[in-house]
């Protein structure tokens, strides 16, 4: 059976993809490998598991100003993550996201859901994203 969620779009795109969920705020800058695509934060309920071709969704940044950067590098890489599911998206993700779009071609959706939403988002799941549009398989 098919879930539709309807969410707030910050940065547009259409992609599809198993899921990372993570229950626990969340910082790229420090969090993230540039080497593997992974997680590397061993406080995070997803320490090690690889982000990359994956959709990640956590609640929300723990904030810093680098991830903007940290997000450009990985898709200039080939190693960011699909598309990033929030609570309450930062802008300072959209702003990676918008960058990487412009200087490489590179989209990465961000996409702000509702809370009691984001509890039917369960790791392993496989998701098509159209814009604001999340259909869960």
């Amino acid at each position: 059976m098919k879930t539709i969620i309807k969410g707030k779009s910050l940065v547009g795109g259409s992609t599809e993809g198993t899921l990372i969920v993570s229950h626990e705020p969340f910082s790229f800058f420090g969090g993230f490998s540039f080497k593997t695509g992974s997680i590397v934060d061993t406080r995070s309920d997803v320490y090690q598991e690889v982000l990359k071709g994956k959709i990640f969704a956590f609640p929300c940044g723990k904030g810093s100003s680098s991830t903007a950067g940290v997000l450009l590098e990985a898709l200039r890489k080939g190693i960011a993550p699909r598309a990033i599911i929030n609570i309450n998206s930062e802008k300072i993700l959209a702003i990676g996201s918008i960058v990487a779009e412009k200087m490489y071609g590179l989209n990465l959706p961000i996409i702000s859901i509702s809370e009691d939403d984001y509890q039917l988002l369960k790791t392993g799941l496989f998701l098509r994203i159209n814009n604001e549009i999340i259909e869960v398989m």
